[in-house]
């Protein structure tokens, strides 16, 4: 919505399992809730008539669309790993995510809902993996990116698409949180890719500069 000029109000709510896939992220528009980032930018392409990968070529389109599946369907999860499975990372996310509940309940929901994750990851396959496995797994996928990307200033051209969107989002919440994490240094051993987060969110999200938050 950044990219493409489409103003907004961004929410956090209590809990992210209230949206319509009962997971975040969900946007609200004309009383309609959709759910999924990709149907949501399905549905703000075509509502306002903005696509921000109009630039591509469709040899482009199609490696944005495997960028997008490294990113969230692998390399994601390793990111939930760290957070949900790491035990020095619980109290943070725990605070984070679940902060908004009144404590007595949070007593009460945050072990099950750290189960149910745990679950998640093992149904996915990379909780499956030891904790030296899955950073490996990480490694690669961000060798992969910081290569596609190169010396370029973003993955596509001279402008942002959506497959810069989708990188930032996640590398974002590895490199600036305060979670303990071995990709932090995996991006930071990564010059360029290191250089395109820092770039992307000082374009886009300048009040968030020099901050240690989640974007």
């Amino acid at each position: 919505m950044r990219i493409a000029d489409i103003p907004h109000l961004s929410v956090t709510v209590a809990a992210p399992f209230a949206g319509p896939k009962k997971k975040a992220p969900w946007i609200e528009h004309e009383q309609r809730k959709i759910g999924d980032s990709s149907f949501i930018i399905e549905y703000l392409i075509e509502k306002f008539g903005v696509d921000p990968n109009a630039h591509l070529t469709p040899a482009e389109r199609g490696q944005a669309v495997a960028m997008q599946r490294l990113v969230e369907e692998n390399l994601y999860w390793a990111m939930v790993y760290d957070r949900w499975v790491r035990d020095e990372n619980w109290p943070i996310l725990k605070g984070s995510v679940l902060g908004r509940i009144p404590a007595p309940i949070r007593a009460i929901i945050a072990p099950m809902a750290r189960r149910g994750v745990r679950q998640q990851l093992k149904g996915h396959g990379l909780g499956l993996h030891s904790e030296r496995e899955i950073e490996a797994i990480a490694r690669r996928d961000i060798g992969a990116l910081a290569a596609i990307l190169g010396d370029r200033h973003w993955f596509f051209g001279s402008a942002p698409s959506l497959a810069d969107a989708t990188v930032f989002s996640l590398l974002a919440n590895i490199r600036y949180p305060a979670f303990t994490s071995p990709m932090k240094a995996m991006i930071a051993e990564q010059p360029q890719l290191a250089a395109f987060v820092d770039r992307f969110r000082d374009h886009f999200y300048p009040s968030k500069t020099g901050e240690e938050d989640a974007v």
